[in-house]
């Protein structure tokens, strides 16, 4: 009974009092290391997410000054703009051009801002609300360039461009994680036309290694999802089923404690089994249990066996080993040594989460390596770095800096960059940063000066830099000196636009300036002219003279026109000879036609360079604008089709464009265009038509007509096409050709026995081409088995001689060479009587139209009697054209007229049937 007392009144207490304090003590501890666990759990996803954040760091500046070369690049060709569309690879896409370089299909600009490292490269342009890779690096699963594909549009960035905010986050390019950055591209007048991209892929080799191998507790994995709830990265041994599953256990067989880290959009999950953590807080009280089952029941053995079990078991070794590793791991002694325990002991554990942090401080000092890269760059490179702190006062700057602007590191530290001439036209340029509502990104040109006074233009980048509270902190400025760079842009340009020899604008620049004049001319309700300018006979300068002659006189010619001009006014080169302009300020069109006379005038006098004067003229076509309401280019072609119906008439003068004119100088042009074809093509010919002698009947001549045989039109005759290019230079090649046919002729037929003389038709305006006589000369030492005597040269539109002088010299040489020469036509020019004064001819050939009426036209016979009689007395031979009767050729013998010519002897017969023809009617009976 007195131990029963003893165990009631004290034991019992006591029992019940340590039994009270157990639970209580067993509670608390319970609860305390559920406490414990998840806050461990939260350590691991803080030590995950600081791995994660140091991963992005070291990209992120990749990023962004990949960003900025991409910008750069695609700046220095021009602004972006929208021109029209285009097919890329069976998709419409608009055609996006950087000033006027298309960007479609291309891949330059992308390939170099990444050539270095894995990165990507894309530019995006905007159809609706859909954007398209027109540019790009990135390759899709085949292995070609992702041309013409679509922006994700559920994803994330699209909202972003749409809302013309920049995205800078980590997505998934073809199955592949980068750091990624979009920003909104906009044309001159700032709309949302494209986007520019660049990534980096991230190496997640070091993360998915450390991930694979960090577990939690027994049964505890690591599982990182991304903003879709995709498992990014999972703990070895776990399959994505189960850790699906774990995720969205909603039994409560799963404890999950995450970590959201919006540097990545990625959530950071520590999974353990809810079992495990009680059996694990079990397991931490059953040393007390026991010792509190020990005491109660004062059994030592028990203690001792229990203290062996429950303590020295779990620990896997003396407590001394323990200790002595727990002490290494605290001095940061993570080095692998001899220990080993059994698995799952805490000694085990210990030596395990050693390895990991050995492998964590490893990855940690391969993140410090970058950094130092990362430093080395910001110290190395060319273009000057300063940063700013929250006031705007210089906390750091690259040597580069000192270089670009003369100041050294320690000088700028403390004061603000406008203290060292950054943007000196703009004093209060940085101030407006750090005063403004909000932060922004700056990009542009700003003018600096140098230490030394120098000022030179920079190209400035200021970039804000916010904390992880998203509060600003230091904007980072990059700039460097673009003078050199943009002197060389302006020379450019101006080559661009410019003709290299006249240094006038070029066709492109005239465009330009003529397509503002007409906005301005329908704004201001004004009177505008467009020009177009040829010039006469420049072609013989060049022939003459040389290309040299002709450039300095092209050149004198700008130079005079331009001083003549206002300087609202244009005068354009667009090639050869050829000029435009664009005329402003008059307010009818006889002020323009008494302004183009002036410059007609100008242009005709004489141009001195070296020692030789040379003179010339020009055409000069132009159209009135809004009485010629079309666009530039029809205006233009307009005053071309004015120009050259001035050139076809004559040229030296202007002619105001009409429409029925330039219809009939496109009608012209296109039979100039088909003769030139047809004599390269051998499609002209010479007919030869008999001259016979009235008195004794002999065939002593074959005029050479030339005739055309049209591909549509049919044969064609000399007065069906020649009057088109007998004012231009065609003319001159066509006589050439004649003669030298006539010739080759002459020759052939002398080879088969048959001698006699062809006489060729010539225009006065190629017998006034200077090299006449030697071209004649040429071509008889050619054929030289031809004597110069059969040669006769017959002068057509004989009104059109200007320069008697000229023409006298000319048939003199010839005559020199044997060469004899006729007037064609002669009696329907007013001037007639003047040839025959003035012209040392041999022959004068009587119109056809007087010897067609003289046998009913008395008018007409006196006129033939006037003529013989004139010519006998002048000493000249005659020949009457278009004899078709017996009568005409006796009324004509009887005159004293020496040859007949007309189809009462013979039609103009192929040059194969001359021989045979002759040979029945020579001598020719008029009879």
């Amino acid at each position: 009974m007195k131990h029963y007392a003893l165990f009631k009144k004290i034991l019992l207490p006591l029992a019940a009092l340590g039994l009270s304090v157990g639970l209580i003590s067993f509670a608390y501890i319970f609860n305390q290391h559920l406490i414990n666990i998840e806050t461990k759990a939260n350590e691991e996803t803080q030590k995950l997410s600081n791995l994660l954040i140091t991963a992005k760091t070291l990209v992120s500046e990749h990023v962004l000054s990949s960003m900025a070369l991409l910008q750069q690049y695609a700046y220095t060709q021009g602004q972006p703009s929208i021109r029209g569309t285009t097919k890329l690879l069976d998709t419409a896409v608009p055609n996006l051009l950087f000033g006027n370089t298309p960007q479609t299909g291309k891949t330059e600009l992308v390939d170099s801002v990444t050539r270095i490292g894995s990165g990507t490269a894309t530019i995006f342009v905007k159809r609706d609300q859909q954007f398209f890779r027109i540019a790009t690096n990135v390759k899709k699963a085949d292995g070609s360039n992702a041309f013409a594909t679509e922006l994700n549009a559920q994803g994330k960035p699209i909202r972003q461009l749409l809302n013309n905010q920049t995205f800078y986050g980590v997505v998934d390019i073809l199955g592949e994680a980068y750091l990624s950055r979009y920003e909104p591209m906009h044309d001159s007048h700032g709309t949302l036309i494209g986007a520019w991209y660049v990534g980096y892929k991230l190496n997640f080799n070091a993360i998915d290694q450390a991930i694979r191998q960090w577990g939690f507790l027994e049964k505890g994995f690591v599982a990182i999802t991304d903003f879709q709830g995709q498992i990014r990265f999972l703990t070895a041994g776990v399959s994505q089923a189960e850790a699906t599953a774990a995720l969205n256990d909603t039994n409560h067989q799963w404890k999950k404690v995450t970590r959201e880290v919006p540097e990545w959009d990625f959530q950071i999950n520590i999974l353990y089994p809810s079992s495990e953590a009680y059996w694990s807080a079990f397991g931490a009280l059953s040393p007390a249990l026991i010792i509190t089952l020990i005491v109660a029941l004062v059994v030592l053995i028990a203690l001792i066996s229990g203290l062996r079990r429950f303590v020295l078991n779990p620990l896997g070794g003396e407590p001394e080993t323990a200790r002595q590793l727990l002490m290494h791991i605290e001095r940061g002694n993570f080095a692998e040594d001899s220990t080993t325990a059994p698995p799952g002991t805490l000694i085990a554990n210990m030596v395990k989460m050693r390895r990991r942090l050995r492998e964590m401080l490893s990855q940690i000092h391969a993140n410090a390596n970058r950094l130092k890269i990362s430093s080395s760059v910001f110290e190395h490179a060319n273009d000057a770095i300063f940063i700013t702190d929250s006031r705007g006062l210089i906390v750091q700057s690259n040597p580069s800096f000192s270089i670009v602007t003369g100041y050294s590191q320690s000088e700028v530290i403390g004061q603000p960059p406008e203290a060292f001439g950054l943007a000196c036209h703009d004093p209060n340029f940085f101030e407006s940063f750090y005063k403004a509502k909000t932060v922004q990104e700056w990009h542009g040109e700003v003018w600096n000066r140098h230490r030394l006074g120098e000022e030179y233009l920079a190209e400035l980048e200021l970039s804000p830099v916010m904390n992880e509270s998203g509060e600003f902190e230091h904007y980072v400025g990059l700039f460097s000196d673009i003078t050199h760079a943009k002197e060389q842009q302006n020379m450019l340009e101006h080559l661009a636009y410019h003709d290299v020899l006249t240094q006038l604008p070029n066709r492109m620049l005239f465009s330009r300036r003529l397509h503002h004049a007409l906005i301005e001319a329908e704004r201001e309700q004004t009177l505008i002219a467009i020009c177009y300018i040829d010039l006469d006979d420049f072609k013989i300068v060049n022939d003459q003279y040389g290309h040299e002659y002709g450039d300095k006189l092209l050149t004198q010619l700008a130079s005079r026109l331009t001083d003549m001009l206002k300087p609202s006014d244009t005068i354009a080169r667009l090639g050869g000879d050829e000029f435009a302009m664009l005329l402003c300020g008059c307010r009818t069109q006889t002020e323009y036609s008494r302004l183009l006379k002036k410059l007609l005038a100008a242009i005709e006098k004489p141009f001195s360079i070296d020692k030789f004067k040379f003179s010339i003229s020009a055409s000069i076509g132009y159209t009135l604008y809004p009485f010629d309401h079309h666009p530039p280019d029809t205006l233009l072609r307009h005053a071309d089709h004015a120009m050259y119906h001035a050139k076809t008439h004559g040229g030296h003068q202007c002619h105001l464009f009409d429409l029925a004119s330039a219809q009939q100088s496109q009608l012209q042009q296109t039979l100039l265009k088909d003769l030139l074809t047809s004599i390269q093509q051998n499609h002209i010919k010479l007919v030869y038509q008999p001259q016979a002698c009235m008195q004794t009947g002999d065939i002593f001549c074959f005029e050479a007509l030339l005739r055309w045989q049209h591909p549509v039109r049919g044969l064609l005759y000399p007065h069906d096409f020649l009057a088109s290019v007998e004012h231009t230079s065609l003319i001159i090649d066509i006589g050439y050709w004649v003669i030298e046919e006539g010739l080759r002729q002459l020759s052939i037929w002398q080879k088969q026995g048959f001698h006699t003389q062809v006489s060729v038709n010539i225009a006065a305006m190629h017998l006034m081409h200077k090299q006449f006589a030697d071209h004649i000369t040429s071509l008889l030492q050619k054929y030289k088995e031809i004597q110069p005597q059969q040669l006769h040269i017959e002068i057509t539109e004989s009104a059109a001689i200007t320069d008697f002088a000229r023409v006298n010299r000319v048939i003199q040489q010839c005559h020199s060479l044997g060469v004899s020469f006729s007037i064609d036509d002669f009696g329907t020019g007013y001037s007639s009587l003047i040839y025959l004064r003035r012209l040392p001819v041999d022959i004068i050939k009587i119109d056809q139209s007087f010897v067609h009426n003289m046998l009913t036209n008395p008018e007409d016979m006196a006129v033939i009697r006037s003529v013989i009689t004139l010519c006998r007395e002048f000493g000249r031979k005659v020949i009457a054209e278009g004899v078709e009767k017996a009568e005409q050729a006796r009324i004509l013998r009887a005159l004293g007229c020496d040859f007949a010519q007309g189809y009462g002897i013979a039609r103009a017969m192929s040059s194969d049937k001359v021989v045979e023809w002759v040979s029945k009617h020579s001598p020719y009976q008029f009879d």
